[in-house]
């Protein structure tokens, strides 16, 4: 369990506490919060407060605002509804805030295909587009947030699948020759690293 998701466990299970104890319904709570009794605002109010509550980081790694409250400024309310005193729930939303800002500010590493072409091939926009379809390598999201070498281990063993399913060759007569990474390090510099195909 990670540090943030401790703090996110206390606070959210203080707040289901609390919703239980006062027995609340959403609809008297976003009156609570000064939301409007539309139909359409309540119903929008009802998702976000279900995705705060399910999210385990309550909703701060997700940017959203509904004209009234940012997703901070609206567990800071829902909170003070609540009447939770900001003793028992500010350290543990800055610390969300903090791994939030980590989360969201955070890139993908990006992996393609380095392929030599036979002389036949006579790139075009259409033929580099399909070309991009073998060449390109998707990550999963959650690769974003780990640390560089970790990050190297899952690039790594991705590479290797893909140089096998592919047999070393694209469409078009390609060869792989390599694969090109781009990072993004912390202080926003790109960072560029070139692995050879020889798996051997």
């Amino acid at each position: 369990m990670t540090h943030s998701s401790q703090y996110t466990n206390t606070l959210q299970a203080l707040i289901l506490q609390r919703i239980e104890q006062k027995n609340l319904s959403y609809a008297q709570i976003f009156q609570s919060m000064s939301y409007q009794k539309m139909v359409k605002t309540q119903t929008k109010a009802i998702k976000r407060l279900e995705h705060v509550l399910l999210s385990t980081e309550l909703g701060l790694t997700k940017t959203s605002y509904d004209f009234k409250y940012s997703s901070a400024e609206f567990i800071h309310a829902l909170c003070e509804v609540l009447d939770i005193d900001k003793s028992e729930y500010l350290a543990h939303v800055q610390q969300l805030e903090r791994y939030a800002h980590k989360v969201l500010s955070v890139t993908m590493p990006i992996v393609y295909a380095d392929v030599i072409f036979s002389d036949d091939f006579y790139p075009s926009f259409m033929s580099m587009m399909a070309v991009s379809k073998f060449t390109r390598i998707g990550l999963d999201d959650k690769v974003r947030l780990l640390d560089r070498c970790q990050q190297r281990q899952v690039i790594d063993q991705l590479i290797r699948a893909h140089y096998t399913t592919m047999t070393g060759n694209i469409p078009f007569d390609g060869i792989i020759n390599g694969y090109r990474v781009s990072f993004n390090n912390d202080d926003g510099q790109q960072e560029y690293l070139y692995i050879l195909a020889d798996f051997a």
